[in-house]
């Protein structure tokens, strides 16, 4: 049975794969038409375009659990989270959560509580996963984070 960190090890390697280091510029996307033209002297042959391999391997199993998450109404930010806490590991935390504002997710509030909630979402994105490649979790959050997120929850069901 695999433990949790195996779920880390997981999420790295989706990241490595889909997280644009690996394929980026690769594929029939970069080719320019008039390459095509060029090289065929008109228009390219019809049937050259290679059929789509379907690997299923460990990191697409993590992508599905990604795209199921952001694909109900409750986890679209979790799963933002997720990718951005994965694809900018260089970056840190108060970069990401900028980023994230930027492209309308924005955390809202002070930076403690922007961070809480941060750190929320990060885990509710985990646990999905987990449960969507049946792994185990059981990541403890540390004192300080497990406080804050307490105070979140209390502060916005009041």
């Amino acid at each position: 049975m695999r433990r949790s960190n195996d779920l880390e090890g997981r999420l790295t390697e989706w990241a490595g794969e889909y997280g644009g280091q690996r394929y980026e510029n690769t594929g029939w996307q970069g080719v320019s038409q008039l390459a095509g033209i060029i090289k065929y002297h008109g228009r390219a042959p019809q049937g050259l375009n290679p059929s789509r391999v379907v690997t299923n391997g460990a990191a697409d199993e993590v992508e599905s659990a990604v795209r199921a998450l952001a694909a109900q109404r409750s986890g679209v930010v979790p799963a933002a989270v997720l990718r951005c806490e994965y694809y900018a590991r260089d970056a840190a935390r108060a970069v990401r959560i900028q980023r994230l504002g930027a492209i309308g997710h924005s955390m809202g509030g002070n930076a403690k509580s922007k961070e809480a909630r941060y750190c929320q979402h990060l885990r509710t994105a985990k646990i999905h996963v987990a449960g969507w490649l049946r792994l185990p979790f059981d990541e403890l959050l540390p004192d300080d984070e497990a406080i804050d997120m307490l105070d979140y929850i209390v502060a916005t069901n009041s």
